[in-house]
């Protein structure tokens, strides 16, 4: 069996004309004589069940075993998105009480464990594809989710679990450098606990939260991991954080917008500012600042905590302490308050900083002064 298939796999592999394939070519060229050659009788419908109907959907086969339902397969062209498709084929093997559920464009292989909790790719076990993988291990893989022999005997459940197992083991380790990422910027409170624990063993004395963070704000560049090769995480924030950003300004007199530096608010008295088409009237700088910071708050909520780390000449601009800050107001449902007691120029940058920190442009917002 394993050299036929490979064989079958290695043709698929370089043939130019699989792309042009409609969907009932891919069927009857791809994925019936492949279930041949895994073992199936494809012209008994009690084992090769085709178009299986479950309410309103259907899949394009099932793989039956003793009148059983065990793997769901769909041959279907995806698009450029196949999520869509493979939510609906999940759900179907969910009401069906399926354990694997497999789609194929006739090139690429989805393997799903549909019981499995979570989000759509938590639930996904392996991918195989033609044309990117080595033929043989696309024949194993195959052979040890789809053989008829290993439907059978089960082994082909315990194949996927095991697929499965290597495939969250792999996400874990893909966002590991978020996650370390994360417990810098939050910053992370056992990270606080425990540096303040390794201080007092050292010296007998327990460092302070408020200087923990202050000394991880301080090293938090060197410390961050690049989230791409070559490309340093949160680049574009670090290296505009000190800049002074500039803003579409409306000036009371004419509707044209201008582009204006943080000095040039230092005398001026603000009506309203406009986020992404929102206007929010205002009766203060301070009132400015606020509002924006709790409309981020509610939008971001779970990375909000990196405000934490933006402060203005290394003085913090937010803190989980009221007593860092001159004039503190807390955000809304949060733990983090903000300094009040700043020059508008300094709530324009500190503004700016918002922007750029969760990846608005500063043409989002408009200031509208009197």
């Amino acid at each position: 069996m394993r050299k036929s298939v490979l064989t079958f796999v290695k043709d698929l592999k370089s043939n130019k004309k699989l792309h042009a394939l409609d969907e009932a070519s891919t069927k009857q060229a791809i994925a019936l004589r492949l279930l041949s050659l895994l073992g199936w009788d494809i012209f008994n419908v009690e084992e090769v069940y085709p178009d299986f109907l479950s309410e309103s959907d259907t899949v394009s086969y099932a793989l039956r075993i003793d009148g059983v339902s065990k793997l769901l397969m769909d041959v279907k062209r995806p698009g450029e998105n196949p999520d869509g498709l493979h939510k609906q084929l999940v759900a179907f093997a969910v009401r069906e009480g399926v354990d694997v559920a497999v789609h194929t464009d006739g090139l690429r292989w989805w393997f799903y464990l549909p019981a499995v909790s979570g989000a759509l790719a938590q639930k996904r076990c392996h991918v195989c594809d033609l044309l990117e993988h080595k033929p043989e291990d696309v024949t194993s893989d195959l052979m040890a989710f789809l053989s008829r022999d290993k439907i059978v005997s089960g082994e082909y459940l315990e194949a996927a679990k095991a697929a499965y197992q290597r495939h969250k083991r792999k996400m874990a380790a893909d966002v590991l450098p978020d996650a370390w990422n994360n417990v810098l910027v939050g910053p992370n409170q056992i990270l606080v606990e425990i540096l303040g624990d390794a201080s007092e063993k050292i010296c007998g004395c327990k460092a302070e939260p408020e200087m923990i963070e202050g000394f991880i704000r301080a090293h938090l560049e060197q410390w961050l991991l690049a989230r791409d090769p070559g490309t340093a995480p949160m680049e574009r924030t670090a290296s505009n954080r000190h800049t002074r950003p500039s803003f579409p300004v409306l000036s009371d007199n004419s509707s044209e917008i201008k582009t204006k530096k943080p000095e040039f608010f230092a005398d001026k008295s603000i009506r309203s500012f406009s986020f992404q088409g929102n206007t929010y009237p205002v009766k203060s700088w301070e009132d400015m600042l606020t509002t924006v910071c709790n409309c981020f708050a509610a939008v971001h909520p779970q990375d909000f905590e990196k405000v934490l780390w933006l402060y203005d000449d290394h003085k913090p601009i937010f803190s989980r302490y009221s007593d860092q800050l001159r004039i503190p107001e807390k955000i809304r449902k949060t733990n983090i308050y903000v300094e009040t007691k700043l020059a508008p120029d300094e709530i324009v940058k500190a503004v700016g900083d918002l922007l750029t920190e969760f990846g608005y442009g500063h043409d989002d917002l408009v200031i509208t002064t009197q």
